[in-house]
């Protein structure tokens, strides 16, 4: 069984392409066949070749470089024929969050130049940046012919996946046959958050596409190489901060190891599954007094920890000479990690590849015969019960090969679709090789996010009939179905706001028939309500609980503490989490959802136009409906309660202008290119008058 999902063997044909190929009387499946037999005997005509690679990742705290960085980017008396550098927390300034420009990136980057090597010439081959994310890759220049398809891609698992101060940058390359990507990645931070910085390193691989192709993953790569502040702590309630801090110092290491929070979850097989990672022994990269090698001293005397780290996952040998932490440099609160890594490339030898492709058409022709693929489903009826909103459910089917040759499949569109699937559906893999008398497991998962929610029919029903097409063969058709429990989350806010009890309390609405337009708005209540019941529950316990905590609404939540916090929503149920930053996510979510944002669609454009001028704007409200309007008072004047306590939660209204500027302002059709950042600052700046000022009419 092989899976070819994302490989470049597919990407000499689109989908569609393949289709039509097929219809026309060429046989795309012997293409696919001859590739995946070259594939196969690639050590038939390929030669291994050892290329050295030196990775640094480096937090450096927003600070400007001040300290030269030629130890760091040296390999002993070695030279590297690839330095891949990985910056963290590059520029902490709001502009940067919300302008994503950063004063701080030419520094550094003129900094890591005067850096290299004299002894060997470089080439730049490639950057990229998210926010703070900053990664850089350089080749010896006598190395840069072999190197071929560079490119990039990102992920933002900042909270709602929308803000760029956490996630995952990536620079993906072949050199000669073998691809390599380098991922330089900033996971959710907090003692606390380690379910966070899982579901972050999941995100990331599995939503990093290169070059904005859904078909070009770090699955398809060779070999991933991850660095970067991964933010994992120590677990640990048997010794105390001094204790932990007094084991560091006498270099005993391996007593604190058995806390770490990586190594906990790696050997749980919840993360970095089949990476490596070399042994550490170094000291604690974080957390320092900066300018000194002194563990944290602060109020808060943060716990040691191995926060930063560099593994690896390869289907060749990898070999690790080196790993290290750099305690010479004292600029930051974190130390830079360093490794230098032996990896084998594959080298093409064309004539000895020519024969062995004469050899494999020759065998493909002997093989050749009328015969159509051979296959059978476990099961072409999935139902999903109870689905939740952003709570994924997965099932499995099983698709087994039946006859005598390889066959190739893949999910097509309906007859008059665009797409295979609807959107709260995911197929992995989409499309696939089985050999003959050989399983594939197919996994289909329904996720209902805010954009999935918008198209979900009135009676919550979920129908979809998915299409697998067998390459020269039958199609097979598998039908999904289930139901989506009620939720506030989605509610128009002028229902809301006449619903006295929980959306999962009210009898009409038990009744999985009922549609909206049957729903008896509680003619009891001598009023509708100011605002939603559930945003004052929500802002109300982050009032209670949340005044005085950090980073809130920059890290993101617990998705089981999110699921939490829908449930206590809408059952009138007390809210119990781990952590107050699922709660945080949890409102942002809230106010995204709802099928017409905060300030209603035909009132956007004047907002942007107002953006700048706080009277103008305030004229505007008034002519919004009255809930709405409503809606949009209570969040800022929440926000600028926030803000009254910034000296100790050290809140900052661009930043949180930047957040709910996205989620209270939307425009009704989706914004690319320049004009998406230049609406998205307008929408920032109208936000944030309204949290610099007073505004209560």
């Amino acid at each position: 069984m092989v899976d070819y999902s994302g490989t470049p063997e597919f990407e000499e044909l689109e989908p569609r392409a393949r289709t039509t190929a097929v219809s026309s009387g060429v046989t795309y499946g012997r293409e696919t066949a001859v590739h995946r037999a070259l594939t196969q005997r690639k050590s038939d005509y390929t030669d291994l070749q050892t290329c050295r690679v030196l990775c640094v990742t480096w937090n450096v705290n927003g600070q400007t470089p001040t300290e030269d960085l030629d130890t760091l980017l040296s390999v002993d008396d070695k030279s590297a024929d690839v330095i891949c550098v990985g910056f963290q927390e590059l520029d902490l300034s709001p502009e940067t969050l919300i302008l994503k420009d950063s004063s701080q990136e030419m520094k550094w980057m003129e900094k890591m130049r005067a850096g290299l090597p004299k002894s060997v010439t470089y080439t730049q081959l490639k950057h990229i940046r998210l926010v703070g994310i900053l990664l850089v890759v350089y080749v010896r220049e006598s190395l840069v012919s072999r190197v071929s398809d560079v490119s990039v891609g990102y992920v933002s698992t900042g909270i709602m996946g929308m803000l760029g101060n956490k996630g995952g940058v990536s620079i993906k390359m072949n050199i000669d046959m073998t691809t390599i990507a380098f991922v330089n990645s900033h996971l959710a931070a907090h003692q606390e958050m380690v379910d966070r910085r899982n579901q972050d390193y999941r995100d990331i691989f599995c939503r990093m596409r290169f070059d904005n192709d859904e078909t070009n993953t770090l699955k398809s790569c060779d070999t991933v190489i991850w660095i970067g502040d991964l933010n994992y702590r120590l677990s640990n309630d048997e010794l105390t901060a001094d204790e932990i801090r007094d084991f560091a110092l006498r270099w005993e290491i391996e007593p604190l190891l058995k806390f770490d929070q990586l190594r906990e979850q790696r050997q749980k097989h919840l993360v970095f599954e089949q990476f490596v990672e070399e042994p550490i022994r170094f000291m604690p990269t974080y957390k320092y007094d900066p300018g000194t090698d002194t563990f944290d001293t602060s109020e808060k005397c943060r716990m040691p920890a191995w926060c930063d780290r560099i593994l690896w996952k390869s289907n060749t040998l990898v070999k690790c000479e080196d790993y290290r932490s750099h305690p010479i440099h004292k600029l930051s609160d974190h130390k830079p990690v360093s490794a230098v890594l032996l990896l084998q490339t594959r080298v093409v030898d064309v004539p000895r590849k020519q024969v062995v492709l004469d050899e494999i058409l020759k065998d493909l022709d002997r093989q050749a015969n009328d015969s159509l693929p051979q296959a059978a489903l476990n099961r072409t009826e999935l139902m999903f019960d109870g689905v939740k909103y952003m709570e994924a459910q997965e099932q499995p089917i099983t698709l087994q090969n039946t006859g005598t040759d390889l066959f190739e499949f893949e999910f097509i569109p309906k007859l008059e679709d665009s797409s295979v699937c609807a959107p709260w559906l995911k197929i992995e893999p989409q499309r696939g090789i089985v050999d003959p008398q050989n399983v594939m497991i197919i996994n289909i998962t329904v996720h209902i996010d805010n954009k999935a929610l918008q198209t979900i029919k009135p009676d919550r029903k979920l129908d979809e009939i998915l299409v697998l097409h067998l390459v020269n063969g039958k199609d097979y058709f598998i039908s999904v179905s289930g139901y989506l429990v009620q939720t506030s989350f989605g509610q128009k806010i002028t229902d809301l706001v006449r619903m006295s009890d929980p959306v999962r309390k009210q009898n009409i609405l038990l009744d999985i028939e009922q549609t909206p337009e049957d729903i008896v708005i509680d003619e009891k209540l001598p009023q509708v309500l100011n605002i939603p019941k559930e945003l004052w529950r929500i802002v109300g316990y982050l009032y209670q609980n949340g005044l005085e905590e950090e980073e809130l609404f920059s890290v993101g939540g617990s998705p089981m503490d999110i699921g939490s916090v829908r449930d206590a929503l809408d059952t009138d149920s007390e809210i119990r989490v781990s952590s107050i930053h699922s709660v945080c996510e949890a409102l942002v979510l809230f106010l995204d959802s709802f099928p017409e944002p905060v300030i209603p669609y035909e009132f956007y454009a004047e907002c942007l136009e107002q953006c700048t001028h706080f009277a103008n704007s305030k004229r505007t409200l008034r002519h919004i409906e009255f809930s709405h309007r409503n809606v949009f008072k209570y969040v800022c004047g929440f926000l600028r309660e926030l803000l009254r306590h910034s000296d100790r939660n050290k809140a900052n209204a661009k930043c949180l202008s930047q957040v709910f500027g996205d989620v209270l302002l939307k425009p009704r059709m989706p914004e690319s290119g320049n004009g998406s950042k230049t609406t998205s600052k307008k929408r920032s700046l109208f936000v944030y008058q309204f949290l610099t000022n007073e505004y209560d009419e």
